[in-house]
């Protein structure tokens, strides 16, 4: 089986963890399309495995409402713009609510912390390794939230990231094949975001958030009081 979700990653993974990832991945680049009907037994065979781990993916892509069960197999349910809006949508919940927690800490460490990500970021792109860029990606904007010592917050922010991974993971890939010369524009986007948290600023990481998520349509200022 050759998988499109990077085979590294699913070093340590239970089968039926990696063959969730799998399908997360398939279904949010729109390769299994809404309504499809996936049965224990054609997936078991795909993937050569018994269908135990097949109902454990089932379960974990269920989590993340990409399927619904149903007596004849799991219904993918749609992953469009209005999800994708709606998933960076409580992400930047999330992220603000982060920043707000944090603003009594000591910002030294947490500042050299993103920078520590974002220079892992510049040599990711350098080597044209998408996988790689994801992955500090994902824990640049993680800092912030395992900074806000937050259970809660942390518990919802694991719970976006198997989605917001794939999709973050295929943009980055159609970026460095089709428009490589963009990443000098994220990551000074990603400049901006650590400007903001060095100096506790709240209308620099609004305009962080701007920079970084208005090419997916949100209103990102309704998230802000005046």
């Amino acid at each position: 089986m050759t998988y499109e979700y990077p085979e590294r990653w699913l070093e340590g993974v239970s089968k039926g963890e990696a063959i969730a990832a799998e399908i997360r991945l398939r279904i949010v680049a729109g390769t299994i399309k809404t309504d499809t009907l996936l049965t224990e037994n054609q997936i078991a065979k795909e993937f050569n495995v018994s269908r135990s781990p097949v109902r454990d993916a089932f379960k974990l892509l269920k989590q993340d409402q990409l399927i619904n069960l149903e007596r004849m197999g799991a219904e993918v349910l749609p992953f469009e713009d209005k999800e994708k809006k709606e998933l960076y949508d409580l992400r930047i919940m999330l992220e603000s609510f982060a920043f707000s927690r944090i603003k009594s800490l000591n910002h030294d460490a947490i500042v050299k912390e993103l920078r520590k990500q974002l220079e892992m970021m510049k040599v990711a792109v350098q080597f044209e390794d998408a996988e790689a860029f994801t992955e500090h990606d994902m824990k640049f904007h993680e800092v912030t939230i395992l900074a806000s010592k937050h259970q809660y917050l942390k518990t919802y922010w694991n719970n976006l990231k198997p989605v917001m991974e794939a999709l973050i993971l295929l943009s980055m890939r159609r970026r460095m094949a089709e428009d490589p010369e963009d990443f000098e524009r994220i990551h000074k986007n990603h400049e901006v975001f650590v400007e903001a948290i060095a100096n506790q600023d709240a209308i620099k990481l609004r305009e962080a958030f701007h920079l970084n998520f208005d090419d997916v349509g949100e209103d990102i200022d309704s998230f802000w009081l005046s």
